[in-house]
């Protein structure tokens, strides 16, 4: 691979580092600001998963300058030393071993609650705070290893410090081979390395039984509902009489026995709707960290894959980094979705900087959130009194996308938007 295409991906991964670095700080940001904070699991555990982004982030940013300048996969940028290059490879391999264990434990989380009906209050009283401890100790184990048995050097067209030999391509054969090239440091880096590899296929072979288990305990509610639903329908057409007379009947529980059981299939429908959300929550994550980690994983496990592979290399340049702008995304789409729903002459844009603004959390259904329509609208803001925001669209542009961003405002940061997470 040419040096210049080598730079040039450096350069990327630099930019896409940075942009990646601001998206988890934002939710981090968002998290603190909402009205819950870190009062549910589901933003604890978010909370940890963009940490860990920002971690690995931060490392993939000023890898290319604390590379020892003396290495020969050096960038033009480098200006570090050894001991630089042990603490952001140290920094780099917590970061990635925090965000693979939050993933698993988000998961996780979203298959107690769906297919075991775990309250918030149950989880967070009991293996939640287990789980944050071990997450939290378990990543610096083989981190600690690697600095401690000096095996974060540079990666061969980084360039970045993480588990490797130094110099690139050292101790393969044996000694007496021709070409053979003696280490300096890292002899034994490959098989750290295929740790942390058997570990990340270990944590996407997890995640993917657990969506397993969601979508397909998601597919039996289905089937119920639907069986519940033609059943009832048939039972109606049976006994119209009788239900017609007892519609009629001065009886107390005779009266309220039908809005009993459609309040019961509001509920059941409403709870049914949530879990799929979570389902498709659940599969745009595990999508995330496929994209992210694949092609790192490809290069890391041959050094003919890493040398040769130019479109690997800009797969590799190109998503790796993008973690945490994907995670931004995923965050915020199911309360832009729905307030973009509420206020459909309001662009995507407009609607993810409101929820950005405002804090963002997984949101009820639609049914849930407070009436938009009419001209004026009541909400609770910021403050404990009540505010009415005008929404006449015959008004002047600038007075009708002020009110629109206070009604928007308002409705984003309402308590409603929490009922899914309650503790």
């Amino acid at each position: 691979m040419r040096t210049q295409e080598a730079v040039a991906g450096n350069i990327v991964k630099c930019i896409i580092s940075s942009l990646s670095l601001t998206s988890s700080s934002t939710i981090v940001h968002m998290i603190r600001k909402s009205p819950r904070g870190l009062k549910s699991s589901y933003s604890r555990i978010i909370f940890g998963l963009s940490i860990g982004d920002i971690i690995t982030s931060f490392a993939r940013f000023v890898g290319p300058f604390l590379v020892p300048k003396d290495s020969m996969e050096a960038s033009h940028m480098a200006i570090g030393t050894t001991l630089s290059c042990d603490y952001v490879g140290f920094v780099y391999f917590l970061g990635v071993e925090i965000t693979s264990f939050y993933l698993l434990f988000l998961i996780y989380f979203f298959w107690r609650r769906v297919n075991h009906g775990t309250s918030p209050q149950k989880f967070a009283k009991g293996e939640e705070k287990y789980l944050h401890l071990s997450i939290w100790l378990g990543s610096l184990i083989l981190p600690s290893i690697a600095v401690a048995k000096k095996e974060m050097n540079t990666v061969k067209y980084g360039p970045l410090c993480s588990v490797h030999t130094e110099p690139y391509g050292c101790g393969i054969g044996d000694i007496g081979d021709e070409g053979f090239i003696p280490c300096e440091r890292g002899e034994k880096a490959p098989n750290t390395l295929k740790l942390v590899a058997v570990e990340i296929v270990t944590v996407f072979v997890c995640l993917l039984i657990l969506l397993c288990s969601i979508t397909y305990h998601v597919y039996l509610i289905e089937r119920n509902l639907s069986e519940s639903s033609k059943k009832n329908s048939s039972n109606n057409n049976n006994d119209n009489e009788e239900v017609n007379a007892r519609r009629n009947s001065e009886e107390f529980t005779e009266n309220n026995t039908p809005v009993a059981n459609e309040n019961l299939n509001e509920n059941e429908a409403r709870n049914f709707t949530l879990t799929k959300s979570s389902l498709r929550q659940s599969i745009l994550y595990i999508a995330a960290f496929t994209c992210t980690f694949a092609a790192p994983l490809a290069m890391a496990a041959s050094q003919r894959i890493a040398s040769k592979t130019t479109a690997l290399f800009w797969i590799n340049s190109t998503l790796w980094p993008m973690f945490g702008n994907l995670l931004l995304l995923i965050y915020t789409r199911p309360k832009v979705q729905v307030l973009s729903k509420m206020f459909p002459e309001a662009s995507w844009s407009y609607c993810f900087s409101i929820v950005v603004t405002s804090g963002g959390e997984v949101p009820p259904t639609p049914q849930a959130l407070p009436v938009m329509s009419g001209e004026v609208h009541r909400h609770r803001g910021d403050s404990d009194s009540e505010s009415f925001v005008s929404y006449d669209d015959r008004s002047t542009n600038g007075e009708y996308y002020e009110g629109l961003r206070r009604s928007m405002l308002a409705v984003s940061r309402s308590e409603e938007w929490y009922n899914f997470v309650q503790e």
